[in-house]
């Protein structure tokens, strides 16, 4: 009964993790001039992305990703110049993480009656589990200065997907919800 409980729990939060947004987090420079900010245009992930514990190598997820994030600056009144120098500069990247959690399952019986204390005995079953976590990173450069000025995560974003459909609803509501914090309200 116990082993059926654990699984139901285990289960309904697979199912809960799946409608869960992601976390979003930001930090910026407060002395940017971001009220100088019109025009942008796209810039090579940093190296840092590359690096062997982080996997970024989903093109498909990678090219969704720039898609919604141009379509939303260009929404919030930026322009690309991908000709001229732009005021800043923008780069992303999907990052896929192996995270690890542990369940257990606690089996026992005994017997015994009143008022003796009696026998118990009890094992415990642990299982480590293993899931990608999934999020999407986004930096601001400064063009003038090139310094890094604005960056945001949007940490769980990409977990769980299971459909190109899943995958692109998910990153159409994520991806104005992490550049909600740009440029940074003062």
């Amino acid at each position: 009964m116990n082993m059926w409980k654990t699984t139901l729990a285990a289960l309904g939060l697979v199912l809960l993790s799946g409608c869960m947004r992601a976390q979003i987090k930001y930090d910026y420079d407060a002395r940017a001039d971001y009220a100088s900010f019109r025009t942008f245009d796209w810039m090579a992930a940093p190296k840092r992305a590359k690096d062997k514990a982080v996997k970024t190598d989903n093109a498909i997820m990678e090219r969704r990703v720039k898609g919604a994030i141009e379509r939303e600056l260009v929404a919030r009144g930026f322009k690309v110049e991908p000709t001229l120098d732009p005021d800043f500069l923008v780069t992303y990247y999907p990052v896929y993480t192996n995270r690890h959690y542990r369940t257990a399952t606690h089996v026992g019986m005994g017997w015994g009656y009143r008022p003796f204390r009696g026998v118990r005995t009890g094992v415990v079953m642990s299982k480590q589990h293993t899931y990608t976590e999934g999020s999407i990173v986004v930096e601001i450069v400064d063009f003038k200065t090139n310094q890094l000025v604005w960056q945001g995560a949007a940490v769980g974003a990409l977990t769980g997907i299971q459909s190109a459909e899943e995958a692109e609803a998910t990153v159409n509501r994520e991806v104005p919800r992490l550049l909600a914090g740009f440029p940074p309200h003062r």
